[in-house]
């Protein structure tokens, strides 16, 4: 398998992650949050976006940089993170003493850089959707507003379904120029 292959694939995982992240959100709605209806697709997501988001990095390697590279790498590591605190939210694992708030600390400040360094330098590389980078960056910040909080989900897997789209089908440079007519 060669590399742009590899790329291809990686890019595919980034959309299938991103599909079923965006599925909890009307998961949570119909079930109730914290439903395994909601947390096994969010399980499953967030090792298929850990490895998309090396397929994010490779996808715009010629242009993202070293530090956009780190910052995929973290968004990497908090994804996986994210893995072990829904893992324990679905086991009922009890989520206080010293060693889950250091969880959660890390979690958070990994994946906030993540998302600041890459979205950022995805932006820079006009590889991929600068729209979908764009809202990778502020969709944590929408969680804070009344009535959209309960839907950020949705838009955290839109992000990564369309950043991801133009790896898997090959079409980085094409992705960038694309534009609405109004």
């Amino acid at each position: 398998m060669n590399w742009e292959r590899t790329v291809s694939w990686l890019g595919m995982f980034a959309v299938l992650g991103g599909a079923l992240r965006a599925l909890m959100a009307p998961a949570a709605a119909i079930w109730g949050t914290d439903s395994m209806q909601e947390l096994v697709p969010g399980l499953i997501a967030c090792f298929l976006m850990a490895i998309g988001s090396l397929g994010l990095w490779f996808g715009q390697l010629p242009r993202i940089g070293m530090i956009g590279g780190a910052g995929f790498l973290l968004l990497s590591f908090g994804n996986m993170m994210t893995a072990c605190l829904v893992w324990s939210t679905m086991t009922g694992a009890p989520g206080d003493g010293q060693a889950a708030e250091l969880l959660q600390m890390v979690n958070n400040v990994a994946s906030s850089v993540g998302l600041l360094i890459s979205s950022i330098a995805t932006i820079r590389s006009g590889l991929l959707p600068r729209w979908a980078a764009v809202l990778l960056l502020v969709w944590p910040f929408l969680s804070f507003l009344p009535y959209v909080a309960d839907w950020v989900t949705l838009l955290w897997g839109l992000s990564y379904v369309g950043l991801g789209l133009p790896v898997w089908l090959g079409q980085r440079e094409r992705a960038s120029s694309f534009s609405v007519k109004g």
